[in-house]
């Protein structure tokens, strides 16, 4: 799977690190991603509010770009 986009604090966001992608469910043919620390990223996205892109460094999720 390339990099996942998903949706926080209403904004679409890349996640360069920090997530395990899960196997294809068959009932909705889709793939999921498991996001690491998922509260401490909203707080990074709400720190960042402009940022697009966040990596997961070190146990913090830190703004990329």
């Amino acid at each position: 799977m390339a990099l996942p986009k998903i949706v926080v604090r209403g904004r679409q966001v890349i996640l360069l690190s920090g997530f395990k992608d899960v196997e294809m469910d068959a009932a909705t043919k889709r793939r999921s991603v498991v996001v690491d620390a998922e509260e401490k990223l909203k707080l990074a996205a709400k720190r960042n509010p402009d940022a697009v892109a966040f990596g997961y460094i070190a146990g913090e999720w830190v703004a990329s770009a």
